[in-house]
């Protein structure tokens, strides 16, 4: 059953009233009717059994809320950073959606030295398209939050930031001359170990031309840990979703 997008505001109590094009999604293009059933999220984790009690003239629909749907019960929570190289909008767009619906739960552009992308195509209105993307994405999956999306940050102050306190892997191709490589699944363990009760993890991936030597040097001098996707070089869309899965499939969060 698709689910539907409303805002914590037009939740009171047990009704909820439901407007602009998810209402019109309801009406118009599935045609429910009143006494049908709706699954509705908020957005920031809330996710709810509603049952429409009349559709008004302007297309509003209003309801009871019949419950509370609990999402599956993860053994371990994990919450994902995916610090992403600037990359060409389409291929960046893609992994938005697709890491979406894995579960990352931010998403970082980071400027690097082999950035091809200006900044300016990361700002304005795209940003906006860039939300319904996710919106889309949790909507199919089922998720009941949406990612953040952070403003562009340099590589030099995300990688210091967030070494600071939480868990942080740089994906690089040529790991096996890096001094502090380990086999991730073991850094992921060992993690996990420490952290009992859950784990962010920061997880930087570079632009299509990868992370320079001295980003790599600051990443080890910073405490980030080097980590391998595989013997062969992947597009960095590709490395986003790969790395993200392994990540939450080690930690049990998939």
């Amino acid at each position: 059953m698709p689910q539907f997008l409303i805002s914590p505001e037009q939740i009171a109590g047990k009704k909820f009233t439901l407007k602009g094009p998810e209402a019109f999604h309801v009406t118009r293009v599935l045609r429910h009717r009143v006494g049908a059933t709706l699954e509705l999220f908020d957005g920031q984790g809330g996710r709810y059994s509603g049952v429409i009690r009349a559709i008004l003239p302007d297309g509003t629909v209003e309801g009871d809320l019949a419950g509370l749907l609990h999402p599956p019960h993860k053994k371990y929570p994990v919450v994902i950073r995916l610090h992403l190289g600037l990359i060409k909008a389409s291929h960046w767009e893609w992994a938005l959606e697709k890491c979406a619906e894995l579960g990352v739960s931010a998403f970082i552009p980071v400027i690097t030295p082999r950035t091809v992308v200006q900044v300016k195509e990361f700002t304005g209105k795209k940003e906006e398209r860039w939300k319904k993307i996710l919106t889309a994405a949790c909507k199919q999956c089922g998720r009941a939050d949406i990612p953040a999306i952070l403003p562009p940050v340099h590589f030099r102050d995300a990688i210091k930031e967030a070494t600071r306190k939480d868990l942080s892997l740089v994906a690089w191709e040529n790991h096996p001359g890096a001094s502090t490589y380990a086999g991730l699944r073991d850094i992921l363990r060992e993690a996990r170990h420490r952290h009992p009760q859950g784990l962010t993890v920061n997880l930087f991936i570079g632009p299509e031309g990868g992370f320079s030597d001295e980003e790599i040097e600051i990443s080890e001098v910073d405490g980030a840990a080097l980590v391998s996707l595989g013997p062969n070089t992947l597009r960095s869309e590709t490395a986003a979703v790969a790395a993200s899965a392994i990540v939450l499939y080690e930690l049990g969060a998939l």
